[in-house]
This record gives structure tokens, C-alpha cells and sequence, in this order.
């Protein structure tokens, strides 16, 4: 887990979360959003809260989504080894900013049943399938302060969007697992040959 310090949550934080619904640029404003979160999420200052996943710490936000659109099409990978055409395959790396469709598709995980979402995962719909994985992430988290850190993280509709997925049928260590390997997948394309 990695420490991440509490009075940097309006940096953090989406602004979406935010009273202003715009980022806090200076000081005094990054202040009065870290007292307006801090008062409207108390558990993000229990002592173990601010100890993020290993996954979530380090990376930006827009890696950070990437991340979780990559988990997302793992667990569905299953499903997408039917999108042959060369439309189809345009069309999801346009709206999903994933090019790694021949990895996902040749990913050890296309060969296994994909994880049940219920209602299904609109593969071709970057909002759906970045709520997804943002599914994967809370599910693979234990604490419930640390869940919230995580839905901070992204837009306000994206972290209610994924409250629509339970995810109940699925292990803590599956979805874990799911996000280790789009770790390694998207670090495998940016390693230089």
C-alpha cells in the first residue's frame, strides 16, 4: 500500500466532487476543498485511510482510468475476441483509447468466462467500461476509506455508475489479479524492445 498525504486530497479529488465543480487551483481553494471533502467523507481521515492499493498510488489520473478500462476489457475478453473487423477494431480503440485489442484478444484471460456484470459491460463505451473497472478496483480493495479514495479519484458519475456492479460473485483476489495483469499489459507496451 502506499501512503498518499491527506491534505493533497483536493488534488486528488476530481473536481466533479467538488462544490466549485472546477479544479482547486490555488492554495487557499485547495484548502477549502480539502475541509468541504474532508467534512463530507469523515472516514477519509481514519489513520488507515490514507494507505492507497498498490495499483492507484503512484499513477495520474488519466493512467489511472486507463488502468481500470484495460481491467475492464480483461475481464471481458472473453467477449472480444468476436470484434474482428477492422471497423470494429477503429472503433474500440477510438472510444475506449485502448490500441491493445491483439493483446486483449491473445491475453491468457480471452480463453476463460468472463466475469459476470450484470447489466453487461458495453465494451464500445469508454464511460461504461472505465465504471467497470472502477467495479474491479473497489472489489479488489478491502477498506471501505480506501474505496472511497478510489472513487474520488474519477469523475462523480463514473464512481455512482459503478455502484451499479456488485461484483458480489466475484473474489477480492480474481479482481486483484485482473488488475495486476492490465498493469503488466499496459507497462509491456510501454517497455521499448
Amino acid at each position: 500500500m502506499t501512503r498518499h498525504p491527506l491534505l493533497l486530497i483536493a488534488d486528488w479529488a476530481h473536481h466533479s466532487w467538488l462544490d466549485s465543480k472546477q479544479p482547486a487551483r490555488s492554495e487557499r481553494a485547495r484548502a477549502a476543498a480539502c475541509a468541504q471533502l474532508l467534512a463530507r467523507f469523515p472516514m477519509l481521515a481514519e489513520a488507515a485511510a490514507t494507505q492507497l492499493p498498490w495499483f492507484a498510488g503512484a499513477l495520474s489520473r488519466p493512467a489511472f482510468a486507463r488502468l481500470l478500462r484495460t481491467s475492464a476489457a480483461l475481464a471481458c475478453a472473453y467477449s472480444l475476441r468476436h470484434v474482428i473487423t477492422a471497423p470494429a477494431r477503429a472503433q474500440f480503440a477510438r472510444a475506449i483509447g485502448l490500441p491493445v485489442l491483439a493483446a486483449l484478444q491473445c491475453h491468457p484471460r480471452a480463453q476463460r468466462e468472463p466475469l459476470r456484470f450484470d447489466p453487461p459491460v458495453d465494451c464500445f463505451n469508454r464511460h461504461s467500461i472505465t465504471a467497470a473497472g472502477l467495479a474491479i478496483a473497489l472489489r479488489a480493495t478491502s477498506g471501505a476509506a480506501q474505496r472511497q479514495w478510489l472513487q474520488l479519484r474519477l469523475p462523480c458519475q463514473c464512481a455512482q455508475d459503478a455502484a451499479q456492479w456488485s461484483l458480489q460473485d466475484t473474489a477480492a483476489r480474481t479482481a486483484l489479479d485482473l488488475i495486476g495483469d492490465a498493469f503488466l499489459l499496459l507497462d509491456a507496451r510501454r517497455t521499448p524492445c
